[in-house]
């Protein structure tokens, strides 16, 4: 499991100060670098090695809304690979203080090289992370 806590800021709400989807969306992708970088993939080196990843297919579903200055955190799991191994599936779980499960944002990505103009399989030291055990244990459901 890989798990980061935040604070919903003003520019995260809307006129209700209920947390908007694009927030998520940016939570869910700082998360991932996060990870990344941890790992030893700084935007830096993922720009020395030419590669980059690309997130699409976001889908959220909501529990119970996150509301301005709110604490949460945020647990990153790797779900699987598809399309041999050229799309990441990725689920991050939004949790207030209470542990309680505020929204699910399902989010697929994909590896894209900048000498071919393409996308790639995932790179294999990059996978490896991905599916070492230790970097992502199961995560017990928490609802």
């Amino acid at each position: 499991m890989f798990r980061r806590t935040y604070k919903v800021k003003g520019e995260d709400v809307d006129d209700f100060m209920i947390m908007q989807d694009f927030a998520y969306y940016s939570y869910a992708s700082s998360i991932l670098k996060s990870y990344l970088y941890e790992k030893g993939y700084s935007k830096h080196k993922l720009n020395t090695l030419k590669i980059d990843f690309q997130e699409f297919s976001q889908k959220i579903i909501y529990q119970k809304h996150l509301m301005f200055t709110q604490s949460f955190f945020v647990n990153l799991e790797f779900i699987g690979t598809n399309n041999n191994g050229q799309k990441v599936n990725i689920r991050n779980r939004f949790f207030n203080t209470k542990n309680e499960l505020c929204v699910t944002a399902s989010t697929q990505l994909s590896w894209f090289d900048f000498n071919s103009h393409e996308t790639i399989t995932t790179p294999k030291p990059i996978a490896e992370q991905f599916l070492a055990k230790e970097s992502f244990a199961p995560l017990p459901d928490m609802r």
